[in-house]
């Protein structure tokens, strides 16, 4: 990805699937999430968890990838195709980061294969092919088919937590530490979710304040929930698997601060 000052690119010429390079040249912190996508290089890859990039420095990615059948190059470095992972992707990968605490051995190439099984399940579901099996191309096509559907729904002012109601459930939720990311990851999340509503069909809306209500008991749950380091985490900040018996997710925070954290329901 060149966006600025920040470029991401296979980590040696001959690529490791599941590890980029990030270069932040700018004297800012940059954050990239769990449900950012990338594109290029040998193949397309998705962050398996979100990370901070400290200025002027070179870090590691632990990516996966979602598009199998190409390992060649088509460009130098990865771009971002304006999509995000889907909450069923996410929450996948979320589950193994955390089962990696109980059984570290294999658990990457865990996380690949459940990302790889993902992808092939919505593939399936909605009758599409793709020559590498490539995530992006499947979005891309969601969005041509589907996109006109959407409904109007725009990110509130002074708000920091974007959650997806699905059959008036809380299936999960973004909680960021400044409003300007919120802004910028809303309308992304929101898409991605809206894609994943594969029906089409109208639903009965919850009460705001029962969904207030149900949302504000799910950040309760996240925020009590034992949280274990991942000594594994390469960025700046500390990063946090969560799990109890309601949900799944992480916590990326610099000195107590949160940066971003993501739950998802069982």
């Amino acid at each position: 990805m060149i966006t600025g000052g920040l470029v991401i690119s296979e980590a040696t010429g001959a690529g490791v699937v599941g590890t980029l390079i990030a270069l932040n040249n700018t004297e800012s912190y940059l954050l990239l999430t769990d449900a950012d996508v990338l594109a290029g290089a040998k193949q397309n890859r998705v962050l398996n968890k979100s990370v901070l990039l400290a200025p002027m420095t070179k870090t590691l990615l632990d990516v996966s990838c979602v598009e199998r059948m190409r390992w060649q190059y088509t460009t130098k470095n990865f771009t971002n195709p304006g999509s995000l992972a889907d909450p069923d992707l996410r929450r996948e990968k979320a589950a193994s980061q955390a089962s990696k605490r109980i059984n570290p051995v294999g658990g990457q190439y865990d996380t690949q294969r459940e990302v790889w099984s993902q992808v092939s399940r919505k593939m399936a579901s909605m009758n599409f092919v793709s020559e590498t099996e490539s995530y992006s191309d499947l979005v891309r096509f969601a969005m041509e088919s589907k996109g006109r559907e959407f409904p109007s729904c725009d990110a509130e002012k002074g708000c920091n937590c974007i959650a997806v109601f699905m059959d008036s459930k809380v299936i999960c939720a973004d909680i960021f530490g400044t409003e300007a990311a919120y802004q910028y990851y809303f309308p992304l999340l929101r898409d991605s979710a809206f894609r994943m509503a594969l029906t089409g069909k109208n639903q009965k809306s919850p009460d705001m304040h029962e969904a207030y209500y149900r949302v504000q008991e799910m950040i309760d749950s996240f925020m009590e929930a034992e949280k274990h380091h991942d000594e594994s985490y390469t960025g700046a900040g500390s990063f946090k698997t969560v799990e109890n018996n309601s949900l799944t997710g992480f916590n990326l925070s610099v000195k107590g601060e949160l940066i971003h954290g993501a739950f998802f329901a069982k």
